[in-house]
């Protein structure tokens, strides 16, 4: 089937824009380093191997990465969504950047880098179909977190922090569509897990693989993890825990799209079917025994840059969020590498291997 047969909804380049500009108003500017607009706090940065099969997949589908087997060196970045108490409930991340990829990729500045990254949460879908709904819901957003003026969100002052934002984003977003979204968004960020390395992550959004339509998903070998510790750094301590004693590994796959109707390319709200399109494992990501909590590490980690747009062509993301993604990404992370006097530039495997 032929993904790009599913329209582009009216005004998105207009939406996009205004998706940019709140990004840039709500960027922390007070913290140094300025931290990222999005998934600010770090459990921890490991290093990895990306060990690439691709005896499973269709042979239309082994290109790039999956062309051939092949081991990628990598290094992970696994995040708290908001919270910076791991104790509460939140959306998590895993970023994982695969060194010494070879190959032009998809951004023009950064055409020769020899990385490439997978963006992936634990939640299998977005909370918003596109650009042209996301614009108003994060303006109301901002609004209701404060970061852009409100009058409604003032005359709420006597509420608690908390009640006064959901009360002023319910009366700024009224739509058809909001509760859907509130409501998945709600489950994404109700997450409460005991450890990174035993976490489910997915993608949401969907990326080319050749002539098709695919989504991710990192599986962990063990859902098993160290007893919970009473700590708002409980995640890093989960991870220590494991990485003192030995490896973690994860199974990469792809869920090949079905139809357009019930695996679409531009609505990442609608989740792919697994009972229609089962994941096809394709590479184990193997994190070794290491000790990955030092200064430099940390350092090193906070002035990453990660977005599914370092990519090579035959992976590109695909739909109206990884096209909100691709602007978004790019304005905030050159405007925090700018704040915190940083060069935004790909990392090498000698960069990484001399932590």
């Amino acid at each position: 089937m032929n993904h790009q047969d599913e329209p582009i909804p009216a005004g998105e380049a207009e939406a996009i824009r205004k998706v940019v500009g709140l990004s840039l108003k709500m960027l922390d500017r007070g913290p140094k380093p300025v931290p990222r607009g999005q998934h600010p706090k770090a459990h921890g940065m490991v290093r990895a191997e990306f060990v690439v099969d691709p005896s499973g997949l269709p042979p239309e589908c082994r290109v790039g990465l999956f062309a051939e087997a092949k081991t990628f060196p990598a290094v992970v970045r696994f995040s708290n969504g908001a919270q910076t108490d791991d104790r509460k409930p939140d959306v998590h991340g895993m970023a994982i950047k695969l060194l010494g990829v070879e190959g032009v990729k998809l951004i023009p500045e950064e055409r020769d880098a020899t990385t490439h990254d997978f963006i992936l949460i634990d939640d299998p879908v977005f909370f918003i179909p596109d650009a042209v709904v996301y614009a108003p819901f994060f303006e109301a957003f901002a609004k209701a977190k404060g970061d852009v003026p409100s009058t409604l969100r003032s005359a709420l002052f006597l509420l608690p922090k908390g009640p006064r934002m959901l009360a002023a984003l319910l009366s700024l977003y009224y739509a058809p569509r909001a509760f859907k979204g509130l409501g998945l968004l709600t489950r994404a960020l109700s997450k409460k897990p005991d450890s990174p390395l035993t976490s489910r992550f997915w993608s949401t959004t969907p990326y080319r693989l050749g002539p098709r339509a695919v989504k991710y998903s990192a599986i962990p070998a063990t859902t098993e993890a160290p007893p919970r510790a009473d700590s708002q750094d409980l995640l890093r301590l989960a991870m220590k825990s494991t990485l003192d004693r030995g490896e973690a590994v994860f199974t990469f796959a792809v869920q090949l799209q079905a139809d357009a109707t019930s695996t679409p390319v531009e609505d990442p709200t609608v989740e792919w079917d697994e009972k229609r399109s089962k994941f096809i494992p394709i590479a184990r990501l193997v994190i070794p025994r290491q000790e990955f909590d030092t200064e430099s590490r940390r350092t090193f980690c906070e002035h990453l840059s990660f977005t599914p747009w370092h990519a090579l062509p035959e992976h590109e993301p695909l739909g109206g969020i990884n096209r909100t993604r691709r602007a978004v990404y790019q304005a905030v992370s050159a405007e925090r590498h700018r704040l915190n006097d940083k060069p935004r530039i790909e990392p090498t495997l000698a960069d990484v291997e001399k932590l």
